[in-house]
């Protein structure tokens, strides 16, 4: 058989392949091709949020700060704004000296008036107690004093004596004590009681069988 027709054949029965891609090739230029592709995505998303902050930017830049419009409202002056109530207005009406405010029968600025007590009506001083005469001022004349006159002060005025209510003038009289000008009714001294501490206290009534309350007469309330 001859050479060359064996080479011939057996070129035609195996065709030359194409010589085969470096692997190592693709790769690389897919890697590159993924990577473009990447960075053309995040700069097209850059770009959208730089946009919208600018927009937003110019939006607040053309906002004017909201402001609250001024009250109409008329200040309040009630009690509820201020803790020592309203304000005085024009038609308040001042209390002149002459005017007094009545506790019972009682004149807030009378040395000597009626007042109530479970005794019944008794002499009381201007602050509403109860007015005790003192047994052993037989004399007219004030004993109680020193020590005494701390547990029973006496019932002293300054001038003429103011008299409260509907009572007789006639019954009263003034007479020295050592702290001053004392009360008198009819014969006897008038005192008040340290422990009798608000309008209607008789407390001292009968204290040592000695001090008794006194009524709007003059008189002396036993019992």
């Amino acid at each position: 058989m001859n050479t060359n027709t064996k080479l011939g054949s057996a070129n035609g029965s195996h065709p030359r392949r194409p010589a085969p891609l470096n692997s190592a090739r693709m790769s690389s230029a897919f890697r590159f091709a993924l990577a473009g592709l990447v960075g053309v995505t995040l700069l097209a998303a850059c770009g959208d949020d730089d946009a919208a902050s600018s927009t937003e930017l110019t939006s607040a830049a053309g906002e004017s700060p909201a402001t609250d419009a001024p009250s109409t409202d008329a200040p309040s002056t009630g009690a509820a704004d201020d803790p020592y109530g309203p304000a005085p207005t024009e038609t308040t009406t001042a209390v002149t000296g002459g005017e007094t405010a009545p506790s019972g029968d009682a004149s807030a600025d009378a040395d000597v008036a009626t007042g109530e007590s479970d005794l019944g009506p008794v002499l009381v001083n201007a602050e509403g107690l109860t007015l005790y005469a003192f047994m052993n001022d037989t004399e007219g004349e004030p004993t109680c004093v020193d020590d005494c006159a701390g547990t029973w002060p006496p019932a002293l005025v300054d001038g003429e004596p103011n008299f409260g209510g509907d009572l007789d003038a006639s019954v009263f009289t003034v007479v020295e004590h050592p702290e001053g000008s004392q009360l008198k009714a009819g014969d006897w001294p008038l005192y008040t009681f340290a422990s009798d501490t608000a309008p209607g206290d008789v407390n001292g009534q009968g204290v040592g069988d000695v001090w008794l309350a006194v009524a709007p007469d003059g008189s002396l309330i036993e019992g």
